[in-house]
């Protein structure tokens, strides 16, 4: 298959769901895609794909696709449908990269990794201004704290060490 693709992130080759919808459409003309939203008691929708590749023959290759996530507005909705239909073409071998999650997954995670990053710098700013002494401060700095992390803390640590000096 011949999907056309983008780099994102550290995934190259990558292939987004509308290319995947395009290429599906043109190789498979009596194909089918059926997309039906179940909205459970607590707010949560669950999108459920079902792809056929040609209707007529009983015996053609189908895949079935779902997405599970928390609704808040009309885009989440929408795009809990695109990783629903995503998912299912990717079943069918439309995707480049061996990647089966959405760009909106993809987002999402890197997202999440950039949250916990910062999280993680936060925690570590804050160890570091709670250390009562230059011992404490330098086996926090050193042991505890990741290079980057000591990159991005160098000037609060040497503000701190010159606070515990006096």
């Amino acid at each position: 298959m011949k999907t056309a693709t983008i780099s994102y992130g550290s995934v190259k080759n990558y292939a987004t769901v509308p290319a995947r919808l395009k290429e599906f459409r043109e190789a498979c003309p009596n194909g089918s895609i059926e997309t039906k939203p179940t909205i459970m008691d607590d707010g949560v929708i669950m999108f459920t794909t079902t792809i056929i590749k040609d209707l007529k023959d009983e015996y053609s290759a189908r895949a079935t696709g779902s997405a599970l996530g928390k609704s808040a507005g009309q885009k989440a909705f929408e795009k809990l449908e695109t990783i629903s239909v995503g998912r299912a073409l990717a079943l069918l071998g439309y995707m480049a990269s061996g990647e089966i999650a959405s760009s909106e997954e993809m987002e999402e995670f890197m997202q999440s990794k950039l949250d916990k990053k910062e999280q993680a710098l936060q925690e570590a700013k804050t160890l570091l201004e709670n250390a009562k002494t230059l011992k404490e401060l330098q086996d926090i700095f050193t042991k505890k704290l990741t290079v980057e992390q000591r990159v991005e803390l160098e000037e609060l640590k040497n503000q701190k060490k010159a606070e515990l000096s006096k």
